[in-house]
């Protein structure tokens, strides 16, 4: 085994210096840039080094904040998965595209669940993809799979602009990792237990009435209503046991690669596909989406990484996905709101540079398609702003003069930000 893992790290350190060496990232005047996101889960603002971290070791993230712009004030549009991740896509405010909750299900929380990015929403995959770019989305979606049927796939990402998928489909959670408690659909969880609790309180009642002669009732209801809370427990139990089968699974587009994954091999199984997909793009355009599965719990780490930080698992799981980009700590996450945001680009933007602006992450909507010779489209409100002079320090001063904060549908507080002259 560790032979294997040796020859692992050895094959993908060779690609890496192929693909950094090659001159398909880009020449920094071409029209069609090729761009590269990354987006880490849970990742908190004090959790590495050049946001002031002084015990996480994150060299090459800290590499990529004096190559590049880091952004001080960079807001996430929701602290939770699905919403946040949807305004990340589109530009806009989760509120708009109806990916925000009145209730407690403010996440998605079922691959098998009809709900997901409605189809009528435009990512900025779709837009480059119109522009000839090759568009690829590496690791986890949480937007939703199909809608009516079992292979409609209607809110798949090869349905919303990406030409290449292979990740997770869904999100993790501790249901996904052995020997770890339950955490998905809570809420669920407990009605079905205040259920069977309830039935099995009845169906107890009966049963000594009947048998002491207190009530009348027939033989088949008792025996009726004792099925009836056998299924009710079945489907309380089955919520610890089987989700890892529904839930944590890996596709490659549209077919099941691991059902269940094997959480221990698919930090290098992601990071060879994105690798990969750069390799095989590299003579067109591209948009590559490398959507991290760290640092979201449960906190899985391959034995590289086991025991070499100084803040337990966390911090292993954090000096991992440094490692991935060179390839929930609670101080450092502001509410999952403000959260880390480095903008690199040799040749066309400044480097060492810290922009203390207010920025949003709905800003990398119209920022791509710009780049990409695209108009932002007209038929609908986009909250994202073009980031691209404020980068290149051609103005002072954020276009967001506010920014709102939403928990679920309800508007929690407005960052106000007072433009220059006023």
């Amino acid at each position: 085994a560790d032979k294997e893992r040796k020859q692992q790290f050895s094959k993908i350190a060779q690609m890496r210096t192929q693909i950094v060496g090659s001159n398909a990232m880009g020449a920094a005047l071409d029209s069609k840039p090729n761009i590269i996101l990354m987006l880490a889960d849970d990742l908190g603002i004090g959790d590495i080094g050049c946001y002031g971290n002084t015990t996480i070791k994150t060299p090459n993230i800290d590499q990529l904040a004096k190559e590049g712009v880091k952004l001080t004030q960079h807001i996430a549009a929701a602290s939770l998965c699905t919403p946040s991740r949807a305004a990340f896509l589109t530009g806009r405010y989760p509120i708009r595209s109806g990916m925000a909750s009145r209730n407690d299900y403010r996440a998605l929380q079922w691959n098998a669940g009809s709900g997901g990015l409605p189809v009528n929403e435009t990512t900025f995959a779709k837009m480059l993809q119109q522009q000839g770019y090759a568009t690829g989305l590496i690791g986890k979606w949480h937007q939703g799979v199909n809608c009516d049927t079992i292979d409609d796939y209607c809110h798949h990402p090869l349905n919303h602009g990406f030409d290449y998928f292979y990740g997770m489909p869904f999100t993790l959670v501790n249901n996904c990792q052995d020997n770890k408690p339950p955490e998905l659909d809570r809420v669920f969880q407990a009605k079905l237990w205040f259920y069977t609790q309830v039935i099995t309180f009845a169906v107890l009642t009966f049963l000594i009435g009947k048998i002491t002669g207190l009530v009348s009732i027939p033989w088949k209801v008792v025996l009726f209503l004792a099925l009836f809370d056998f299924l009710f427990f079945a489907s309380w139990y089955s919520c610890y046991g089987f989700v890892k089968y529904w839930n944590c699974i890996l596709m490659r587009n549209y077919n099941i690669t691991e059902q269940p994954m094997k959480l221990e091999r698919t930090t290098f199984v992601l990071l060879n596909e994105a690798l990969s997909f750069i390799q095989s793009k590299k003579h067109k355009p591209f948009l590559l989406l490398v959507s991290f599965l760290h640092v979201h719990t449960p906190l899985f780490t391959t034995e590289k990484f086991v025991g070499k930080s100084k803040h337990g698992r966390y911090g292993d799981y954090v000096e991992e996905l440094d490692w991935l980009v060179g390839g929930k700590g609670m101080g450092g996450w502001e509410g999952g709101i403000r959260v880390p945001g480095i903008v690199r680009w040799p040749g066309m933007l400044p480097e060492n540079i810290v922009l203390d602006e207010p920025t949003s992450l709905m800003d990398i909507f119209p920022t791509v398609i710009l780049l990409a010779g695209k108009d932002v489209p007209q038929d609908r409100i986009i909250d994202g702003r073009n980031l691209l002079p404020l980068l290149q320090q051609k103005v002072k001063h954020s276009e967001h003069e506010f920014l709102f904060h939403y928990c679920g549908s309800y508007l929690h507080a407005v960052r106000w930000h007072q433009k220059d002259g006023e």
